[in-house]
């Protein structure tokens, strides 16, 4: 068996450091620079969107309303079935917008974008009101949630949106009606 040479070991030295650096190089160059953190713009779209759905609710303008939602977006009402198909989901905002009265409208309480940026939900409040036939105001209070995705342009939509009303105050208990004192009887 040959004996190595000093000069056979100093090739396999720099042919080892050579394949070492290319192995640092290439794992350098693959690896993805951290995304910005664009979070705290993101939230501020967010609310921004939801702002001008709330507007566009109020105006009853169907088109508008409808432009928040993404493509396959998914309604879940309360009491009502899940909703996965745009003509779904359009009537139901139309029959909503026929009712009498203020109408809906909801007001953000907090956003949460994931540190990917791509993803987001936001909760808040919303308060339905509808006139009744002798324009009587019924006022229906609840909360929702509503997950958000970023689009491919930027912009925010809503892909899941759920709400479900607050439980309604308890009728007070009625009051005992006051019966006229009974004429007293004196014993004898």
């Amino acid at each position: 068996m040959p004996i190595a040479t000093a000069n056979t070991v100093t090739r396999l030295l720099k042919l080892a450091t050579t394949i070492t650096a290319a192995i640092f190089v290439a794992v350098a160059c693959n690896t993805a620079p951290t995304p910005k953190d664009t979070r705290a713009s993101d939230e501020a779209a967010i609310r921004a969107a939801s702002k001008a759905w709330s507007d566009a609710t109020q105006a009853k303008d169907l088109d508008k309303a409808m432009s928040f939602y993404a493509d396959n977006a998914v309604q879940m009402a309360d009491q009502g079935p899940l909703i996965s198909d745009d003509a779904t989901l359009r009537a139901g905002w139309q029959k909503m917008f026929s009712l009498p009265g203020p109408g809906l409208s909801f007001q953000t309480s907090g956003v949460d974008v994931a540190k990917s940026g791509d993803i987001a939900y936001e909760y808040g409040a919303y308060d339905f009101a509808v006139s009744d036939s002798s324009g009587t105001v019924n006022d229906q209070k609840g909360k929702y949630v509503v997950i958000w995705t970023k689009q491919a342009d930027g912009t925010w939509k809503a892909a899941v949106d759920i709400d479900n009303t607050d439980a309604r105050p308890p009728a007070t208990a009625p009051q005992p009606v006051a019966h006229p004192a009974s004429k007293r009887h004196k014993h004898r």
